[in-house]
């Protein structure tokens, strides 16, 4: 059937099928399921202990690598107070460390330490390990990290057997120690054949210098200091004046510039050498006086005055005078600079030439005592380099490298977590893990009822019909334990009729029996049918009216959809007199049909249901001694509540294997809230029991149905 997921019964029902049971209701559940708790638990842990009896715990052997500060030989060669053995060794050093033992050559050499010893990293024999997968196994199987902040690398091996992991932890130990220190040695003995070469390179040097010093010495003869010390003198004397000179050079060099760039007086009176001359400060002096008198006879007279004009005249020629001497006095700078560069040069020729034989006979005093220094030198050097020589013999010969094992490796006493031990615990408490939970899928998918099903115990409901499957494999028996069955029940609702309240309706009201289920697939339109079959062949009159409107179920589809059969819909909404619906409604089988041909939405389904049907089944239970209503389940719609209501007779089917415990106590639990109980339950899909008398063949069976 179509469910409507905006119905408010759909919505309550969708909410109530959540499966949250209390602490109760699981201990309830355990005891209920026991078997299959026990069951389970016996089979996991079974299943478990068998894998954990072939389990091979893996064994850890555990040692660690101290590191201690490396003074290298250039530290060594610094003084004392930059020399301290109690250097810190950095965390790159140790992460260094760490990638060399786990490198290439250290693992290579390991490897072929254990196949000398005789030591095999798996169960195959030694000779067919590859070099690469045993490098490998060795990688994958060493842990390498550091303690805390010290200087100390702790090294694990995890192997399938204790000795071998000892063994081959120790293998791998050793090579590191030995290539690190051979190493160290490399360096030192490099060191040494440096140095010694060193050393015979300058020993080779001392002696030419020695001989160089002595073949100087027998040649230069005796030296007098103090004319050394007079050359000196004289030296510094002519350096004295040729500064003068030069300076007074530049001076005349600049005021000839400044004569040669000059364009007028003013100009030339700027330059130090003309303006300082006696004359020109003379002349300068009685041209001022002119003009300031010229200034105040100007103030008094104006310009066009005779005094005037003479003191005019008088200006100009203070000022033309003043002009001449002026560049004559520039043009007497030439002959001064001439003589002044003559003179500066004659000094530094002198100059010259005194450095030169200061030069000539200083080069014999240094070059001796050059000598002695470079052999002083060269001696000093050598005596160093043999100090270092030695110094480089003695550690080789006494070498400590800077990494020991602190501790050696352990040889395990126990597997690594997990052991046997507690895999077994883990597996006991897995068993009883998978045992609720088997006994929770078991409760929560596994609650339909079988053929034992009791409806008087469980639901307090008399049990009417138990109505089996029709077998193919036994058709003639099933056929008949069916027949049989629904014959009962029409029986029973034949009895229902002569037994009722005469009272309660009229003698020409006939019977309204609805039948109802939770779900769809319980096989209520099945019992329908077949009830209204047996009813007709008793000689009543039956209809069958399908009130599932949203998914209709006629007993032949390709008939029903014909042009000429009625539909319930049509006859609910006035389109269709109820008469002329009825001359259409016969299905060859006895009794009348009438539903929908096809789906109606649901709101408009329920609508017609709760309004029209009650009338229309006014009508049809004065026409016909059975009415019997196919109902929608009462968990998908609404509608199958408002059918029941209407009925004398309420039917509720269930079928075994199909239906749900929680789906049928839901179901009846929305009936009771509407004051509605039904009168009996039909229980489809039984398993077939003996018909009374003889069995039939099946070609009488079907005859006799026909």
């Amino acid at each position: 059937m179509t469910e409507h997921p905006n119905h408010p019964v759909a919505i309550t029902s969708s909410a109530q099928e959540r499966f949250d049971p209390s602490l109760r209701d699981l201990l309830s559940i355990l005891w209920q399921r026991r078997g299959v708790v026990a069951l389970t638990f016996v089979v996991v842990l079974i299943a478990l202990l068998s894998g954990i009896a072939n389990w091979q715990g893996d064994y850890r052997s555990v040692t660690e690598i101290g590191l201690s500060s490396n003074v290298e030989i250039a530290e060594r060669q610094m003084p004392a107070a930059f020399n301290t053995d109690r250097r810190i060794v950095t965390a790159q050093e140790i992460e260094t460390a760490i990638a060399e033992i786990k490198g290439q050559e250290t693992l290579s050499t390991a490897l072929s330490v254990l196949r000398g010893e005789g030591v095999s990293l798996t169960d195959t024999p030694i000779s067919s390990d590859l070099e690469t997968d045993g490098i490998s196994h060795l990688r994958n199987a060493l842990e390498i990290a550091r303690v805390g902040n010290a200087a100390v690398i702790e090294v694990s091996f995890t192997a399938s057997h204790p000795k071998t992991a000892q063994e081959a932890l120790m293998a791998v130990v050793e090579s590191y120690l030995w290539q690190r220190e051979d190493r160290q040695k490399a360096a030192i003995r490099r060191q040494l054949a440096e140095a010694e070469a060193q050393f015979q390179s300058a020993q080779t040097d001392l002696d030419g210098l020695e001989g160089d010093l002595a073949s100087l010495q027998n040649s230069a003869g005796i030296l007098d200091p103090d004319e050394n010390a007079r050359m000196l003198d004289r030296i510094y004397a002519l350096d004295e004046q040729a500064e003068k000179l030069g300076q007074e050079v530049v001076s005349l060099r600049l005021a000839r510039q400044s004569r040669n760039e000059a364009a007028n007086l003013d100009e030339l009176l700027a330059i130090d050498g003309v303006a300082s001359h006696p004359m020109v400060r003379q002349i300068s002096a009685q041209f001022e006086t002119t003009k300031q008198e010229f200034v105040r006879l100007d103030q008094r007279y104006g310009p066009k005055h005779p005094t005037m004009q003479g003191k005019q005249q008088e200006l100009d020629d203070l000022h033309k005078q003043l002009s001449a001497v002026a560049s004559n006095i520039a043009g007497q700078m030439d002959i001064t600079l001439a003589g002044a560069e003559e003179k500066l040069r004659l000094i530094t020729a002198q100059r010259d030439r005194w450095q030169e034989r200061m030069a000539l006979r200083n080069t014999s005093v240094q070059g001796q005592a050059a000598l002695v220094r470079s052999v002083a030198m060269a001696r000093a050097n050598v005596q160093e380099l043999g100090q270092q020589v030695q110094a480089l013999r003695r550690e080789m010969a006494a070498f400590q490298g800077d990494a020991a094992i602190l501790r050696a490796p352990t040889l395990p006493a126990a597997s690594e977590f997990p052991a046997k031990r507690d895999l077994a615990i883990l597996a006991i408490m897995m068993a009883l893990f998978a045992a609720v939970i088997a006994a929770l899928l078991r409760h929560y998918f596994d609650q339909s009822i079988d053929d034992d099903f009791d409806p008087q115990a469980a639901l307090c409901i008399p049990l009417f019909a138990r109505i089996p499957e029709q077998s193919r494999a036994d058709k003639t028996t099933s056929v008949a334990a069916h027949d049989e069955a629904a014959g009962h029940l029409a029986v029973l609702m034949r009895i229902m009729v002569q037994g009722g309240d005469a009272t309660s309706k009229s003698d020409k009201d006939g019977q309204v029996i609805a039948v109802g289920s939770a779900l769809s697939g319980d096989g209520k339109s099945h019992i329908v049918h077949a009830l209204a079959k047996k009813l007709t062949g008793l000689g009543a009159s039956v209809i069958v009216l399908d009130a599932d409107l949203h998914d209709p179920a006629p007993p032949n589809r390709a008939r029903h959809d014909g042009d000429m059969t009625a539909d319930l819909t049509d006859v609910m909404s006035g389109i269709v007199d109820l008469d002329a619906a009825l001359a259409g409604a016969e299905n060859g089988e006895g009794y009348r049909y009438l539903g929908a041909r096809m789906p109606v939405p649901g709101n408009i389904a329920t609508g017609m249901i709760d309004g029209q049907l009650p009338d229309l089944i006014k009508r049809l239970r004065t026409r016909f001694d059975h009415v019997i209503i196919d109902t929608p389940p009462i968990l998908s719609v609404a509608d199958g509540v408002i059918a029941l209501g209407l009925a004398d007779v309420r039917l509720f089917a269930l079928r075994c294997g199909h239906s749900k415990r929680r789906d049928i106590t839901q179901a009846l639990s929305q009936l009771r809230a509407a004051n509605i109980v039904p009168e009996g339950i039909v229980l489809n899909g039984a398993k077939p029991r003996a018909a009374y008398g003889k069995p039939q063949t099946a070609m009488a069976t079907e005859g006799a149905t026909s």
